[in-house]
């Protein structure tokens, strides 16, 4: 009788333990309820519902950002900071050097959905000058002298402005311009002249 009545408590106890665990597990599978959404998913509807332009600045000092002509915010270099909220258009982006309107960059978004777009500013342009002509060089740009260049050798004018750029090629032996060019520099790229 004593052994029944022992059992009979045991099962009792774990029949309530059983059922505290299903409570529990029920209660456990619908816990974003009790804790709120995950953050994952936050974003991804966060993400769903604006569309971004993500702006880094690589030229090497802090600037002004514009979209379509309205001052956005100044961005530090090396760092990157979003637009929120943009609308499903074409929007030009200029970077200018703080306080000026001299523009060191430009480029147009196409933003045609609700996801994160990059602009990205990157270092100054430069001008790389070969020569081909069959003898030593001295190159000028806007009439200051910039460095010689012997034949078949290429070197660079780093870090050009934006606007139009005089070069002129002449000889080391006696003076004479051989040859000169105008450079219109309105992209933040590269640019190239081969003196022949």
């Amino acid at each position: 009788m004593q052994k029944r009545k022992t059992s009979e408590k045991l099962f009792r106890g774990n029949a309530w333990l059983w059922l505290i665990m299903v409570v529990l597990t029920l209660g456990l599978t619908g816990c974003e309820s009790i804790f709120g959404p995950k953050a994952e998913e936050s974003t991804e509807e966060e993400t769903a519902k604006e569309a971004r332009i993500v702006v880094t600045n690589n030229y090497g000092q802090a600037l002004d950002i514009y979209m379509d002509g309205k001052f956005q915010f100044t961005l530090e270099s090396e760092q990157d900071r979003k637009i929120r909220n943009v609308s499903l258009d074409e929007h030009k982006m200029e970077a200018k050097l703080p306080g000026t309107n001299t523009v060191v960059d430009t480029e147009t978004v196409d933003v045609t959905g609700y996801a994160d777009y990059a602009y990205a500013i990157d270092d100054p342009p430069d001008i790389n000058i070969s020569n081909n002509y069959g003898k030593p060089l001295k190159i000028y740009m806007d009439n200051v002298y910039k460095f010689d260049l012997l034949y078949k050798e290429n070197r660079w004018i780093m870090d050009v402005s934006f606007g139009q750029h005089f070069l002129k090629a002449i000889l080391v032996e006696n003076n004479k311009e051989v040859a000169s060019t105008t450079i219109d520099v309105d992209q933040n790229k590269d640019y190239t002249w081969i003196i022949q």
